[in-house]
């Protein structure tokens, strides 16, 4: 299926992800953020409708891999372990209320 994504890139620096630069230079790579596309005809089946009738075209954005590379984080999956340690070494409270003007860490 036809498809098409935005790509950022970044830096490696002593392990860590760095937003920025050219995903060919050395030691740099892309990371995708925006990724979409035509829905495959067996998803829509399996939804129970009639392929030749309906079409899908499925989009997503990644917002949580933007906080990767703000945080310098290699593994995606850490942000949906649940493990407190994990917010603690972070900076994170659970009662944290993110907001535009104060980011993540604002207190309520």
């Amino acid at each position: 299926e036809p498809s098409v994504e935005v790509d950022v890139g970044f830096e490696v620096v002593k392990g860590k992800r760095l937003l920025g630069g050219s995903g060919d230079a050395p030691d740099h790579a892309w990371m995708e953020l925006l990724g979409s596309g035509m829905v495959n005809r067996r998803v829509i089946e399996f939804a129970g409708l009639d392929p030749y009738e309906w079409q899908g075209f499925a989009f997503g954005v990644g917002v949580d891999r933007l906080a990767m590379l703000k945080y310098g984080m290699d593994d995606l999956r850490a942000f949906f372990d649940g493990d407190i340690r994990w917010l603690q070494h972070y900076g994170f409270s659970p009662f944290d209320q993110p907001t535009l003007s104060a980011g993540v860490g604002a207190r309520a």
